[in-house]
């Protein structure tokens, strides 16, 4: 396989593309030999021609990978997801978050579709602002690290969107790690993730796009039964 084919000046707007969707969820899908399956992971850095995800686990431990074996990234984004098929190139494992690099294939494809289905749902809940990953922009200023109140208006098993009055805007910053509790089902559950795009929807509230770090197993079990059942519903 030829890394990186396609024009040069497309594998660069990728590598760009790539670098703004740091924090995003990402799922990678090996189609062939012993670790053939689908592994969630986070896209962490991108540096030096090459992307980092943190490092995807099987049964507890770091998947074991073969350097230049080839894999699909998909990344998910607001309203859509990113595709390219990747190699793998090294692994950092003393790290605080080990590390796996990679490089881009080809360039990355824009997917007019979700990874994940999103059902529309009116869930009250509870957030916490957590940090900010990177360099703070000149200006910003953080909220407090209180709860605040907002509301889950739609769901999926990859992120949700998330509502809270205007008078709130200020707890709301792009890029920023949130705790996210809410109650589906009677099970109270904790949700940790990132706020992805933050858009007016209207008059007096401000909407949000919020992506999940990942899901345990327990929660995306509930999760996945709701969207089933307001799926069933909303097909009368």
């Amino acid at each position: 396989m030829a890394v990186g084919r396609g024009t040069e000046r497309e594998y660069d707007q990728s590598l760009k593309q790539l670098g703004g969707l740091i924090g995003s969820k990402v799922e990678i899908v090996i189609t062939s030999g012993l670790y053939k399956g689908s592994y969630s992971s986070r896209l962490e850095e991108v540096s030096g021609g090459l992307g980092a995800l943190s490092h995807p686990t099987l049964r507890g431990a770091l998947l074991p990978v073969l350097r230049s074996a080839e894999f699909m990234l998909k990344i998910e984004a607001p309203n859509c997801f990113y595709q390219a098929v990747s190699v793998f190139m090294r692994s950092s494992v003393n790290e605080a978050i080990p590390l796996l690099w990679f490089k881009l294939g080809n360039s990355l494809e824009k997917v007019q579709r979700r990874m994940f289905v999103r059902i529309p749902c009116s869930v009250p809940a509870s957030v916490f602002f957590l940090g900010y990953d990177s360099e703070l922009p000149e200006g910003m200023k953080l909220p407090d690290q209180k709860w605040f109140d907002a509301h889950v208006t739609d769901i999926s098993l990859g992120g949700c969107g998330l509502s809270i009055k205007k008078n709130m805007a200020s707890y709301y910053i792009e890029g920023g790690r949130y705790l996210l509790l809410s109650k589906i089902s009677g099970v109270n559950f904790f949700i940790v993730g990132k706020l992805i795009k933050i858009f007016n929807k209207k008059e007096n509230i401000i909407d949000a796009g919020f992506a999940y770090d990942g899901l345990a197993a327990s929660i995306e079990k509930v999760v996945g039964t709701f969207i089933r059942q307001q799926e069933l519903m909303s097909r009368g």
